[in-house]
């Protein structure tokens, strides 16, 4: 019987068929909904127009951070995940600051992402938590990349 260690970190990364072909959809349809919700709060669109392009932003993007953590939970102790929380907890603050700042915090998020998603393998698969916590835990070491099963 597979405990929830196994579930949450397998010892070879869960594969998901097309997966590239996924990711490529999904983070187009990110990037466009995106703009056009930032485009529109920044052109001062009436924000029940901008709705549908909020919806498709939060569901673009938690399909993207999804297919990460189905492939194993490693994703939550590794930089690409730990900005994935700090883009949540950024954009939490939204409804809190003024409007005029709120466009500032988008941009903030954009820029954020961008460093992060164009920043190199190694550094957004770098595992934060000391060696010994990962080798207690049983979690890959750091840079130990996405392997195929043979």
């Amino acid at each position: 019987m597979p405990t929830i260690r196994s579930l949450l970190f397998p010892q070879h990364y869960r594969q998901v068929p097309h997966r590239r072909l996924i990711l490529n959809i999904l983070r187009a349809a990110h990037l466009l909904s995106i703009s056009i919700l930032v485009g529109g709060i920044f052109f001062h669109i009436e924000p029940n127009l901008l709705t549908p392009w909020l919806i498709a932003t939060v569901t673009t993007g938690l399909g993207l951070f999804m297919l990460d953590l189905y492939e194993s939970f490693d994703t939550l102790f590794e930089i690409r995940g730990v900005s994935v929380l700090i883009k949540i907890l950024l954009l939490l603050c939204i409804p809190v600051v003024n409007e005029n700042n709120q466009t500032l915090l988008l941009i903030v998020v954009i820029i954020f992402s961008s460093f992060v998603s164009h920043s190199t393998r190694r550094l957004r698969h770098k595992n934060y938590l000391p060696v010994t916590l990962q080798q207690k835990w049983g979690l890959r070491s750091n840079n130990q990349f996405k392997t195929k099963p043979k």
